[in-house]
């Protein structure tokens, strides 16, 4: 007997069908197996979300600072923040896949981030120099959270974390200096 097509109607049934198991909002962890402790993966994990939260808003951060500089350092701000956010952007997403190779779920939404982030919410008209100080100090906190992260994925022997926390936090010491440099 021949198998029938499916039509769109079918697949988006599928998808949003409650009893599939496999769409479950809540999925559980799962153990990679790649040489960590059960509490290893899960402490690397926590200490990742909360390197994720930060990194998103300090994108948001940074990104509104490119839209709303003006001034004198127009052209120089807003072509800098542009590569940061950029990088930024590119960083959140290589995060995020290390949470899920790690066996957890990567936090996603505005509240999370709001709760795990060490950066502050805010939106007001600053000027210039208030601006880079904003992302200075942005900046700053992120590599402390950086350096937590380190610590614990060291401290599990999880040298791929710690690679990835390296690397993001040698960018975050740059964007640190480049912002000093449009002021000093």
């Amino acid at each position: 007997m021949a198998k029938s097509k499916s039509t769109a109607s079918d697949d988006l049934v599928a998808l949003t069908d409650t009893n599939n198991p496999s769409l479950t909002a809540c999925q559980p962890e799962f153990a990679p197996g790649t040489g960590l402790s059960e509490g290893a993966y899960a402490e690397v994990a926590d200490e990742l979300g909360k390197v994720l939260a930060d990194s998103f808003q300090l994108f948001i951060k940074t990104q509104g600072v490119h839209w709303n500089v003006a001034g004198a350092a127009f052209y120089g701000l807003h072509k800098l923040t542009e590569e940061q956010y950029g990088e930024i952007y590119a960083a959140i997403d290589e995060i995020a896949e290390r949470i899920r190779a790690l066996g957890h779920k990567a936090p996603a939404s505005y509240t999370t981030y709001g709760r795990l982030s060490s950066i502050s919410d805010e939106d007001r008209p600053i000027d210039t120099g208030q601006q880079v100080a904003m992302l200075m100090r942005d900046n700053g906190l992120v590599c402390q959270t950086l350096r937590d992260a380190l610590d614990i994925a060291e401290e599990h022997g999880d040298i791929v974390t710690a690679d990835l926390l390296t690397r993001r936090l040698g960018d975050h010491e740059k964007y640190v200096w480049m912002l000093r440099m449009q002021i000093a």
